[in-house]
C-alpha cells in the first residue's frame, strides 16, 4: 500500500512539475512576443531592430536585407532544429506592417521585395478537427519573386524565382517560376520575363 501511495504521489509531482513548467513556458513566450511586436518592431533604427531579430529570435537575416517597422513575428521561441523560424536572403526587402510566420518555418532568397501589410502564414487551425488542432507547413519564396500589397500567402506554399504576386492575391498553391498570379484564390494570368539581374537596395533614414 505504501508503494502504490508513493507512487501517486510522485505521479502527482511530476504533473505539478509540468504544469509549471509549461504556464513558465507560456509566459516566456508571451512577454517574448509583446517585446518584439509592441516595442522592437517600432524602433526607428535598422540597427537595433535587426540586432533584436538575429541575436534573440535567431533570424537569419542576409546582407544588405531591410526589415522595415511594424513586423509582426509568430514563434514558438528561439530558432532551433524543432523550431526552424525565419530565414531572408541577401538585399531583401520586407516593408512596412508585414506579418511573418515563423512557427513552421519561413524562407526568403535574395532580392525579393515584399510590399506594405502582407502575410505570410506558416500554421492555420484545422477547421474540420474536433479539438480545432493547428495544422501547417513551411513556406518558401524565390530569389527576386514580388509579393504586393495585403496579399496573403497560406501554409505549404513555394513562390518561384522571379514570381509575382499581385496585390489583395491569397496564394493557396504554389507558384511556379516567373509567373504571375491574381485573385482570391490566386491563380496564374500571365509570365514575367526571365533573366533578371537587378539588386534591391532599400534602407531609408528613420525607417
Amino acid at each position: 500500500m505504501r508503494s502504490i501511495f508513493a507512487d501517486r504521489d510522485r505521479t502527482k509531482q511530476a504533473m505539478s512539475k509540468a504544469r509549471r513548467c509549461g504556464w513558465a513556458k507560456d509566459l516566456g513566450l508571451r512577454v517574448l512576443s509583446y517585446i518584439t511586436n509592441a516595442v522592437i518592431c517600432h524602433l526607428p533604427s535598422y540597427t537595433l531592430r535587426h540586432a533584436w531579430y538575429r541575436l534573440v529570435l535567431r533570424m537569419e537575416i542576409g546582407s544588405g536585407s531591410s526589415i522595415l517597422r511594424g513586423l509582426y513575428v509568430y514563434c514558438h521561441g528561439i530558432s532551433r532544429q524543432r523550431n526552424p523560424g525565419i530565414t531572408i536572403g541577401r538585399n531583401t526587402v520586407i516593408n512596412r506592417n508585414c506579418c511573418l510566420d515563423g512557427r513552421r518555418g519561413v524562407t526568403i532568397g535574395d532580392n525579393v521585395s515584399i510590399s506594405p501589410h502582407v502575410f505570410i502564414l506558416t500554421e492555420q487551425h484545422d477547421i474540420d478537427d474536433p479539438a480545432f488542432a493547428t495544422e501547417g507547413a513551411p513556406v518558401v519564396i524565390g530569389n527576386r519573386a514580388f509579393v504586393g500589397t495585403r496579399a496573403i500567402i497560406l501554409p505549404g506554399v513555394t513562390i518561384g524565382e522571379g514570381a509575382v504576386v499581385a496585390t489583395g492575391a491569397v496564394v493557396t498553391r504554389d507558384v511556379p517560376p516567373y509567373s504571375v498570379v491574381a485573385g482570391v484564390p490566386a491563380r496564374p494570368i500571365r509570365k514575367r520575363r526571365s533573366g533578371l539581374d537587378y539588386q534591391l537596395h532599400f534602407r531609408h533614414f528613420l525607417e
